[in-house]
């Protein structure tokens, strides 16, 4: 079943009756609202004024419910996410710490090759050149040893930038704080279905840093970011404001419930997600050999 996912864009109180989450309003006067927790995956809470329960708060950790929290820019800053989310997750965190280098090379190198392929077909539905990418696609080593990654990069926003002088910059000019919202969420949801599974957004394949608490979100989500990446590039206006507006951030915000395809069937991306987190488990686990990635329907 596909999860809600909440916006709150001004302040209130948050707090659990029973089995729901209750929004309460600023004004006296307005209606409550309730949401059944189970059905909640994703909050994000952009407004400084919201008020939240710390029972509330519990309540959706237990139900693993991604709670991104925006700073005084309106941006992703930060979320809340629970320490374990899966009956198995002794046994799955054990066979990740324990993964070899030789198998984390080999899942950097498929996570690679679905990222190029997924750029390829997102520069050549969006009328761009994109051959380049796709063969670079095909020639990925083991741990991308000749770092196909970085010289797709450069080509495939180089060919996104060519009509309005585009430069991907997370400072940078519109429509790069697009981007910066779409990842931002596409990392907490990675981040969600990767404690669904049980293991540890801190070990990555390849990310590796002492200050990155979501290192392995960051590995996973890769193949995931062509997706928002058509939606940015696809849509003119992202290139017009400097400040996203509520509509913006709500078309952003659907791309959890867009559709993929993943092992052949069509799925909304936040399901997608948890079937790619939890092949990579099995590939801890010595149980499977590829991980599972989506492409565009």
């Amino acid at each position: 079943m596909l999860k809600r996912t909440l916006f709150f864009s001004s302040g209130g109180k948050l707090s659990i009756k029973n089995t729901l989450l209750v929004y309460k309003p600023d004004h006296s006067t307005a209606e409550e609202h309730t949401f059944a927790v189970e059905d909640i995956g994703f909050i994000v809470i952009e407004s400084n004024q919201m008020l939240i329960t710390s029972y509330a708060l519990n309540q959706l950790v237990e139900n693993n419910v991604a709670v991104v929290f925006c700073d005084n820019s309106h941006l992703p800053s930060g979320q809340l996410i629970p320490y374990s989310g899966n009956s198995l997750c002794a046994a799955i965190v054990s066979a990740q710490l324990s993964a070899s280098e030789a198998l984390r090379g080999k899942l950097w190198k498929q996570t690679i090759q679905a990222k190029l392929k997924n750029q390829a077909e997102c520069l050549k539905r969006l009328g761009f050149e994109y051959k380049k990418v796709e063969a670079l696609s095909k020639t990925v080593k083991t741990g991308d040893s000749d770092n196909n990654e970085a010289v797709g990069a450069r080509f495939y926003f180089g060919q996104l930038g060519t009509a309005d002088y585009f430069c991907r910059d997370r400072e940078g000019i519109p429509p790069n704080n697009a981007l910066n919202y779409g990842y931002a969420i596409l990392r907490a949801a990675t981040a969600r279905a990767i404690i669904g599974s049980g293991m540890l957004c801190v070990s990555g394949i390849h990310h590796c840093n002492q200050y990155n608490a979501f290192a392995l979100a960051d590995d996973v989500m890769e193949p995931y970011r062509p997706f928002i990446d058509e939606v940015v590039f696809g849509e003119r206006d992202f290139f017009k404001t400097e400040d996203l507006t509520r509509e913006h951030k709500a078309k952003l915000l659907q791309l959890l419930a867009m559709d993929v395809k993943i092992r052949n069937d069509r799925r909304p991306l936040a399901n997608a997600l948890s079937y790619t987190t939890a092949s990579l488990a099995r590939c801890f686990q010595k149980e499977e050999k590829e991980i599972t990635y989506p492409e565009f329907v």
